[in-house]
């Protein structure tokens, strides 16, 4: 019986450590080290308070997180309490009324962490009152009382939640707080009290060595066939399991998700490529970035590389003179001959003139005589529907 709940519990420390390393961020080159990327004190007042707390998410750039330390420090410190007996004929018992809830919720604080206090102090017996305030066996006073300091926290080591934390904006947590004091008497009496109540906030990350992050990647990038950017990169090899997202954007600064690429399994072919299609008559800059994201949560990116499709009618077309006088025309150079719709507006935006013209293949039409200031002319190609936007000078 001995020998099989031995072998019983072999196996159930053995699943028990199969299912930790399965679901904690580990570093390949060791034990992680902390760093404090948040570190700050609050005060509270009487009442109930709330308020947020932001801290700063970690940049996957810089290195990949193995765990998250969050460490709530309360401190609660009695200033000043001053109990007086009023009543001239009888002894009096005073007591001291402590009552403090603290609770923090937020990403990672699944239960939210919390602390309650209800502390009571006396009770004070105070002889009748002698006449004279503020002293004698008739008065009780307790001054600079450190009534609560206690630590609450969390470390998070789970792949999923930790990465909640990658980013390089923020993190908002609640923390509500609930704290009244008082003091009773059981007869005439006057009484002061006056508390603080202080709250540090401190999140640590927990960094991987250089020497352990995951695999990159490399040679990425872009070129430009027709409508059709044909993205290009390879990886380092290595065992990791991660996968790719290409990322697109207009400006270079707002990115959203296209496309989602799997890790090669192919036998260790380490060569990726992605086409990338743009809508008919689009036109101007695409910027592209592949994000590389391991399953536990860390990823990075690669540099960001950018192709320009040209307006073929910008090629062919333009606004004549330029600076007018106020005779504003449209000159066409071995363009595509066909219906254009040509509109007028002013800085405003208010439109101002809007006409159809049939071009030839190199021709000249006027288009309007406007007043001194500045227009946009906005020329779309009726068949195709694709169109240009050209400023012009009235001087």
């Amino acid at each position: 019986m001995k020998k099989l709940y031995f072998s019983f519990l072999h196996i159930s420390l053995f699943v028990l450590l199969l299912y930790a390393q399965k679901s904690a961020a580990q570093c390949a080159g060791g034990s992680p080290s902390g760093t404090a990327a948040f570190d700050t004190t609050v005060s509270f007042g009487i009442g109930v308070s709330t308020t947020q707390i932001k801290f700063p998410k970690f940049n996957p750039q810089t290195a990949m997180l193995s765990c998250v330390r969050l460490v709530v420090t309360m401190v609660g410190v009695v200033n000043y309490v001053g109990m007086q007996n009023l009543s001239v004929s009888s002894t009096n018992q005073a007591r001291f009324h402590y009552n403090r809830t603290d609770n923090m919720s937020g990403p990672g604080l699944t239960p939210a962490l919390n602390n309650t206090l209800n502390g009571l102090y006396g009770p004070y017996n105070l002889a009748a009152y002698d006449g004279t305030p503020g002293s004698g066996p008739d008065f009780h006073s307790i001054s600079n009382d450190t009534i609560l300091k206690k630590t609450m926290g969390r470390t998070l080591t789970d792949s999923v939640t930790i990465s909640e934390f990658y980013g390089t904006d923020s993190l908002t947590y609640n923390y509500d707080m609930s704290l009244f004091t008082s003091a009773s008497f059981s007869a005439d009496n006057s009484s002061s009290v006056s508390t603080s109540a202080l709250v540090n906030f401190r999140l640590e990350y927990c960094t991987c060595p250089i020497t352990s992050l995951p695999v990159g990647m490399k040679n990425f990038s872009v070129v430009k066939n027709g409508n059709v950017a044909d993205l290009r990169w390879q990886a380092e090899a290595g065992p990791d399991r991660y996968y790719y997202e290409v990322e697109v954007s207009r400006d270079g600064r707002s990115f959203s998700n296209v496309a989602i690429v799997d890790k090669n399994t192919d036998g260790g072919n380490g060569t990726y490529r992605f086409a990338h299609a743009t809508k008919p008559n689009e036109y101007g800059r695409y910027y592209f970035r592949l994000k590389q994201r391991w399953l536990d949560g860390y990823y990075r990116y690669s540099e960001i590389r950018l192709v320009e499709y040209n307006n073929p009618i910008f090629s062919t077309v333009s606004l004549y003179p330029n600076p007018s006088r106020g005779n504003v025309g449209i000159k066409f150079v071995a363009g595509k001959a066909g219906a254009y719709l040509v509109q007028v507006s002013n800085a405003g935006g208010q439109l101002l003139v809007s006409k159809e013209l049939r071009m030839a293949e190199t021709d000249y039409k006027s288009v309007a005589s406007l007043q001194k200031g500045t227009y946009y002319v906005k020329i779309t190609d009726v068949a195709s529907q694709s169109f240009c936007i050209n400023q012009i000078i009235v001087q």
